[in-house]
């Protein structure tokens, strides 16, 4: 089909302004549950998901994506070699465009998966290419020149886990580290103070969240309930008898292990991004054989009701497994965790059961089985 049209500098003339409401009719019988679809115009790039009428808008003002020479999101098909990738793994006959517009369609399929995250991309959020290769360089850092057996992170995270299992005072661990910055090299990448050290961490994507929780598990001081002294289910209070003296302590704490820069850098990875198409693009089916968890019923009865989530093949499907552990190794303590590990099933089961993929997205306390968080 001739589609010189899209590229006409006056977007304002008939032949435009026509296959615009051509591309509209097409657009019109690849709706999702919502009446919207992905809009192709230059500001979206295929990232936002549109009405018809403020696409028909985009693209008169606009323009359309000069990536986008196939409909391949409005009902076209497209031909894709398995070996023809670029260097993030993604084919180049899907998407051929700068790397603004990657990271664009990432953040578009995890919205799928796990609610809105900003388009505004920078630093801070763990979002951009830039703070992934800023990870990757702290993790090869060397402790000092010429150290081989540490690197920066893993040393410190080393430390970090010794004074977890000694209980050592935030005060004696900076003692700890004002002797070993004076010991080594002046070069060394030690940081100087607790503060610093955790610091690190959460900017590496490695700290997590304290959500109060009721005692007896009825619910969690989290968004409305933030601001309530008393369970709004059984009106236990949040804190510890205190007298009113000191720091208050919560009955129980719920922690979360922000999820969203861990599925980003699935992708944001050349090594890992076509992985994460695998269950759709490279498994092969056989009738009444299970070798994935895409060869159930129950995925299959998931493609059936929500089919505007199946047709993207980087939506992320996640397996949930958690079990009780007792955190002190004393069978004679009854304190447990509950550890929710998470399991990116698109995947082959080869790849996603490997330690390195699974995710640890809730850590809750107490001696019984979660069943109400």
């Amino acid at each position: 089909m001739d589609r010189d049209w899209m590229w006409l500098p006056n977007r304002l003339s008939r032949d435009y302004v026509e296959g615009v409401k051509s591309f509209i009719q097409v657009a019109k019988e690849h709706l999702r549950w919502d009446n919207k679809t992905r809009c192709p115009c230059r500001d979206c790039q295929n990232a936002r998901f549109n009405d018809l009428l403020t696409i028909e808008r985009h693209l008169i003002r606009f323009g359309f994506s000069r990536s986008y020479q196939k409909w391949i999101f409005h009902g076209e098909e497209h031909e894709s070699q398995p070996n023809e990738q670029n260097d993030i793994g993604v084919d180049t006959e899907i998407v051929d465009a700068t790397d603004a517009d990657i990271l664009n369609e990432v953040v578009d399929a995890l919205n799928d998966a796990c609610g809105h995250i900003d388009n505004d991309i920078n630093l801070e959020e763990s979002t951009t290419h830039g703070k992934f290769d800023y990870l990757l360089g702290e993790a090869n850092k060397e402790l000092y020149p010429g150290c081989k057996k540490f690197s920066a992170l893993t040393f410190l995270v080393k430390l970090m886990h010794i004074k977890v299992l000694n209980r050592w005072s935030d005060k004696s661990f900076d003692m700890l580290l004002q002797v070993l910055v004076d010991a080594f090299p002046e070069r060394s990448n030690i940081p100087k103070t607790y503060y610093d050290a955790k610091k690190m961490l959460r900017d590496l994507g490695l700290g997590y969240d304290s959500i109060h929780a009721c005692k007896y598990d009825c619910a969690l001081f989290w968004k409305e309930n933030e601001t309530l002294d008393k369970c709004p289910v059984c009106d236990e209070p949040r804190y510890k008898f205190c007298n009113g003296k000191g720091k208050k302590i919560p009955q129980k704490v719920l922690r979360h292990f922000p999820l969203k820069s861990r599925l980003q850098r699935l992708f944001m990875s050349r090594h890992t991004t076509s992985d994460m198409r695998w269950h759709k693009e490279k498994r092969i089916s056989e009738e009444g054989v299970l070798r994935h968890p895409a060869d159930s019923e129950a995925w299959k009865d998931m493609d059936t009701q929500f089919p505007w989530f199946s047709q993207e093949p980087r939506n992320v499907r996640l397996g949930l497994a958690t079990d009780g552990f007792n955190p002190f190794g004393s069978m004679s303590n009854s304190y447990s965790m509950w550890p929710i590990v998470l399991v990116p099933y698109n995947m082959a089961p080869w790849r996603c059961m490997k330690e390195m993929f699974f995710m640890l997205s809730l850590l809750i306390p107490g001696p019984q089985a979660p069943g109400r968080y």
